[in-house]
């Protein structure tokens, strides 16, 4: 097999997993169009029976098995972006959101409304980009790409953990 051959292989499959299958292509918010894809994963795999005895947020190991490495295939897919979309933090490059928004759920029930609170907080914190969060996108090619959404997620599960508690706080008293 030629060496160009396999680089195109490898050019192409890189390109269709940061783009989650081309999603990061749509025009106007790919980051979110990135995140509500995850939404549906997560909805999907809490109504499957036989997956969600296996992976749920309720089960940390297995979720936090899965958000590890949900961020080394983000770290793969996403790697020498420069070269697969011509831009250091190319916007069709959805993969990071993906495990950032996975990692805004670590502990948290999941229900329409959980999920809902928590894509608003991770895209919040991912388009604010509180400190350090901004510091992680300085990192080097796919680190960057990643860190800086593994952290939204981050102050997304802590700021929805910190909404759940405050709701059955208050819960309690009324």
């Amino acid at each position: 097999m030629a060496k160009t051959e396999t680089r195109s292989r490898l050019y192409w499959i890189r390109k269709a997993g940061a783009s989650l299958m081309f999603l990061g292509f749509i025009p106007g918010a790919p980051g979110t169009v990135g995140s509500a894809a995850t939404i549906a994963g997560i909805w999907y795999l809490s109504r499957h029976e036989q997956l969600s005895r296996f992976v749920s947020p309720q089960q940390p190991l297995s979720w936090w098995i899965l958000s590890i490495a949900l961020v080394g295939v983000s770290l793969f897919f996403s790697s020498h972006a420069r070269e697969t979309f011509g831009k250091e933090d190319p916007g069709p490059v959805v993969i990071d959101e993906v495990a950032g928004q996975f990692i805004t759920f670590f502990m948290v029930p999941i229900t329409w409304r959980t999920l809902l609170a928590g894509f608003f907080l991770f895209r919040f914190f991912d388009i604010i980009k509180p400190f350090p969060v901004n510091d992680m996108q300085q990192l080097d090619d796919n680190v960057g790409i990643t860190m800086d959404d593994v952290l939204a997620g981050v102050y997304a599960n802590l700021a929805l953990l910190a909404v759940l508690a405050c709701y059955q706080w208050m819960r309690g008293y009324l």
